[in-house]
């Protein structure tokens, strides 16, 4: 009876967990979507709106990794109990990196309004929203296959920034003066790369968690 009181509230932390990993990926994903509207239609309020998400993105983030280290200390978990404690630490980080990454988009808003490549950096945008809501619902469900297809996904975003990185340099020559414009258009279409490549992260992790097979060192 004691064990199965042990297993219980055991599960009931790793439940708390997973929740936290949840409500951290769907602000992070509000925190994209806003980021995003806000090169369109630039607002100083907004960009600071979405700063104050990237603060409890933080929070969260310390919450989990401070949950599963003391659930490891109290437990000591063992093979697929101890991926469903330890890896959520990597993907929280994961997380917090790409709202880091939506911060930095936001505050580069005033200077890449009206710019003809926010087309294309809304299409990134959107692939990648896309990816991170995937990847979330494959975390809860332990679903390795819609895992693998986030992964396969990223393709399109890489395809994207090259196509987005010529466009630049061809305009570039014609119009040296919008150079600065430019110069950050590049680097938040560098940042959306890089969000596909944390969630790619959070897909290995998946797949990881149900398997116990690290895909990053089988490469």
């Amino acid at each position: 009876m004691e064990h199965e009181h042990i297993v219980t509230k055991f599960d009931k932390n790793l439940d708390k967990i997973k929740t936290s990993i949840v409500e951290m990926g769907g602000l992070v994903g509000l925190q994209l979507n806003d980021a995003t509207a806000v090169l369109a239609t630039f607002d100083a309020a907004e960009v600071e709106r979405i700063k104050t998400y990237d603060r409890i993105v933080n929070g969260l983030n310390k919450d989990i990794h401070d949950r599963a280290e003391i659930l490891i200390i109290r437990r000591q978990p063992m093979a697929l109990d101890l991926r469903q404690t330890l890896v959520p630490i990597n993907i929280a980080g994961e997380l917090e990196r790409i709202g880091d990454h939506a911060k930095s988009t936001a505050k580069r808003a005033h200077i890449v309004q009206g710019a003809a490549a926010l087309d294309m950096i809304g299409a990134m945008s959107a692939v990648v929203q896309a990816m991170l809501a995937d990847v979330l619902r494959a975390y809860v469900d332990g679903d390795i296959e819609l895992a693998a297809k986030v992964r396969k996904r990223d393709e399109e975003v890489d395809a994207l920034n090259k196509q987005l990185i010529s466009s630049v340099i061809e305009t570039l020559s014609r119009l040296p003066e919008n150079a600065e414009c430019l110069i950050h258009i590049t680097l938040i279409s560098r940042n959306f790369e890089r969000i596909g490549d944390h969630i790619c992260n959070i897909a290995r992790y998946v797949h990881q968690i149900a398997t116990g097979e690290d895909l990053k060192a089988s490469v």
